[in-house]
């Protein structure tokens, strides 16, 4: 037999091995969710029905070395729509992107709670408040859609609290006091939507590491900045557009940041002369001049520094509002307010918030802060044709600290304090503000003040909080404040209050509790500035007494319901014939009490809804005239019903949600006569009884409706939010004329009509 030649051998090794490396292939695949282009880990990637299989790391990475080149590729994920595709040969690296499944709509689900605290305490996710129809996408909006709490006004975020006033609930941002949290006084939040994690409402009956205040607690979560890479968005609305930037800082999954911002913009579409004519009455002869249209903006941004167990947030919130108008027609009857009428303000929030683990019974939480809230205000005319004005600048120095201990798995101890020092120019000349218990206010015939100085103030206040699990079943908090406020002219005030909560649970579905507390706040500024007010006033005083029960229906379904009762004294009273410091005096006492039912479906499948019913009384009692008379918060009946869910079939990127709201109308004080000024030259009121009157009810059914559009790595999202789809139209004040005149027939003003809002949004 002849042997084959040695260069004929090589030659069969060399096409053989030609041919094995043909068959044989290295494939990298990225999976990752289209719309964002976020990498998904655990996706099951299939190779050609079985032949080969695996899953992605966290990167959404996975390789296949040495396999036969696959027909086709399918990819199963959790939450995800399966895909199938063929891949042309020869592609060593490609990308794959499963679309969301409609019914999950990202962001929705369920987060352990931040909070242990369940006594009057709410907790709504930033994707359930903004699908909310009529929020207009701002979550802090739809607060007003919640048990308990009444919008100061329609369309304002501003709200009444189980019978407290706006100016007696307390805001947070990320464990931070802000300037103020609503434009033009709840026209829209001052804090990007897209930006908040969560928000948790306080009813009452709110912990010690809160502070001061007879309302209840808004305390707002902003969310982690992602830091797989960089992200933008920019949004443009009925009247704003925005952006937000966001992504690591150095090493992708390391630290992050994001920068975000916002600007009105409908002082850019019409002019002082267009926006008066639109708001101007057909029989007005000389109506009110606007000079600068209303405009805002606010801007955020913070850097997140990772650390071991632990991280440093630091940031800056800042925010701004102006508007000016002439005023003529509506300055008849009260002369001294004819001519300019201007607002502006702005603050900024610049701090440092550090929380950190140190062991396994050791934890904390610090917040240092410098807070600048600037407000000037133009108003009016006195008899000499020089304005009235309030320049009011405050510089806030604040520090917060918490340290937690764990001593067992049953039992904690936080001690805490709060600390402030404010340094606060103010050059004021002007009467004293309206208050909720003015309704003859005059400002013509008000005294004017006038005052320049510099006031300092400062706080110190210093808690502890024991909480202790007796058993499975029964569990208990106690906490205890001591406040101690000191500020120039004399006024110093200090108490303690003692706060405690029990919460046993009958079964393993129903939980009740019982909620005691002793709340304090200090009266407004002008109330004791030396020279304007009294510096001898005392704190404002309210007792929360809570009993509540929450029961899980189902996996889907809880319901909460509570009663509550709360007393109030100290109030401040003001008597106009007296000169400060007696012009103000601690005679005021008052009580709220009702009942809230809070009716939720736990968010999921893409699905939304609650039920919120509550009926409330609170009344106001002048110990000085021993009148008592309804509060302008007390609206005894109001149900809200929310629901939200995809559309189907080839809708499925569709959604919609609705709202239905229905309340008792709110009180109000008529005029029942006019008398002639002739010192001034015009016409007074003569008032009835003091809220003794009620609005009709008032009825709202807002709809939104929203579509996503999804791109590999990018997403266009639109809404239309249409509020009051029915063209209710709900009465909420009479008109009586620029000079009393129509005592007889007022003219019945309307709230909002149908009106829709647009949004759309790019990420990418």
């Amino acid at each position: 037999m002849k042997t084959v030649p040695r260069y004929v051998g090589l030659l069969l090794t060399g096409v053989l091995l030609s041919i094995n490396s043909a068959l044989a292939d290295n494939i990298t695949i990225m999976v990752k969710t289209k719309g964002n282009g976020t990498p998904i880990e655990g996706a099951t990637v299939v190779l050609d029905e079985g032949h080969d299989y695996d899953e992605t790391g966290k990167t959404g990475r996975i390789e296949f070395s040495d396999i036969t080149w696959p027909s086709k590729i399918k990819v199963l994920a959790t939450g995800f729509e399966t895909l199938v595709k063929s891949i042309p040969q020869g592609t060593e690296e490609f990308t794959l992107y499963l679309e969301p499944l409609a019914m999950e709509n990202e962001g929705l689900e369920v987060t352990a709670e931040r909070l242990v605290e369940k006594a009057s305490k709410l907790t709504l996710s930033t994707p359930e408040l903004i699908k909310a129809a009529g929020s207009g996408g701002d979550p802090l909006k739809a607060i007003t859609a919640l048990p308990g709490i009444v919008a100061t006004s329609e369309g304002s975020a501003e709200v009444y609290m189980r019978g407290s006033n706006g100016n007696e609930n307390i805001t947070w941002v990320n464990n931070t006091p802000v300037g103020y949290l609503y434009h033009f006084g709840g026209f829209q939040s001052t804090i990007n939507s897209a930006l908040i994690e969560d928000i948790n409402v306080f009813l009452g009956g709110f912990p010690v590491q809160y502070g001061d205040a007879l309302g209840g607690v808004v305390d707002v979560k902003l969310r982690t900045p992602k830091n797989d890479r960089m992200r933008y968005k920019f949004d443009i609305s009925t009247i704003t557009s925005s952006f937000l930037v966001e992504g690591p800082a150095g090493k992708s999954g390391g630290d992050s940041f994001f920068v975000a911002g916002r600007r009105s913009y409908l002082d850019l579409i019409f002019s002082p002369s267009d926006a008066t004519d639109a708001f101007a009455e057909d029989d007005e002869d000389d109506p009110d001049q606007i000079v600068l249209v209303p405009r805002f903006y606010d801007f955020q941004a913070l850097y997140r520094h990772q650390l071991d167990n632990g991280y440093l947030d630091s940031y800056l919130f800042t925010a701004g509002d102006e508007m000016e108008m002439e005023l003529r027609s509506s300055a008849k009857s009260d002369p001294q307010l004819a001519g300019e009428a201007r607002e502006k303000k702005e603050y900024q929030t610049v701090g440092l918030t550090w929380q950190q683990r140190w062991n396994e019974k050791w934890d904390s939480l610090a917040t240092l802060a410098y807070i600048r809230e600037k407000g000037v205000n133009r108003l009016g005319r006195d008899e000499q044709g020089d304005a009235f004005f309030s320049r009011v600048e405050e510089k806030t120095f604040f520090l917060k600290e918490e340290l937690r201990w764990h001593p067992q798995t049953d039992l904690q101890f936080s001690f805490g304090f709060e600390s402030g020092y404010a340094n606060i120019p103010v050059d004021v000349y002007r009467p004293r503000s309206y208050r909720e218990d003015d309704p003859d206010f005059d400002f013509t015939t008000q005294k004017k003040y006038r005052l320049k100085k510099t006031l300092k103030a400062s706080e110190i206040s210093p808690y502890v909080k024991y909480r202790q699990q007796w058993t499975n079943r029964l569990s208990t908090q106690l906490g205890l404040r001591h406040t101690n406020i000191e500020l120039t002219g004399g006024f110093h005030a200090h108490k303690f209050s003692p706060r405690a909560t029990l919460e046993y649970k009958l079964t393993s579905d129903t939980l009740l509790t019982a909620t005691w507390g002793q709340y304090i706040q200090m009266p407004a500024g002008e109330e004791v500035v030396e020279s304007f007010g009294n510096p001898s006033l005392l704190m404002t005083e309210a007792e929360h007494r809570i009993l509540g029960i929450e029961h899980q229906l189902n996996p889907l379904y809880s319901i909460k319901a509570e009663v509550y009762h709360k007393p109030m004294k100290n109030l401040i009273i003001s008597i106009d014939e007296n000169d400060p410091p007696d012009n103000f005096v601690n005679r005021g006492t008052g009580e709220a009490y009702g009942f809230d039912l809070f009716i939720k479906r736990k968010p999921s499948q893409g699905k939304i809804g609650w039920l919120s019913l509550s009926w409330a009384k609170s009344r106001r009692t002048n110990e000085i005239t021993s009148i008592t008379r309804d509060f302008s918060g007390d609206q005894p009946l109001t149900v809200t019903a929310v629901w939200g869910q995809p559309f189907g079939g080839s809708w499925k990127r569709w959604d919609w949600s609705i709202k239905a709201l229905v309340h008792s109308g709110r009180p109000y004080t008529a005029v029942t006569s006019r008398s002639r000024d002739v010192a001034n030259n015009r016409w007074i009121a003569e008032y009835g009884e003091h809220n003794a009157e009620r609005l009709p009810t008032y009825y709202k059914v807002d709809l939104r409706i929203g579509r996503d559009v999804l791109f590999n790595e990018s997403k266009l999202k639109f809404y239309l939010d249409l509020q009051n789809i029915t063209f209710a139209k709900n009465i909420i004040e009479y008109d009586y004329g620029n000079e009393y005149e129509k005592i007889d027939n007022p003219t019945e003003i309307t709230g909002m009509s149908f009106f829709p809002f647009f949004g759309v949004e790019m990420e990418y």
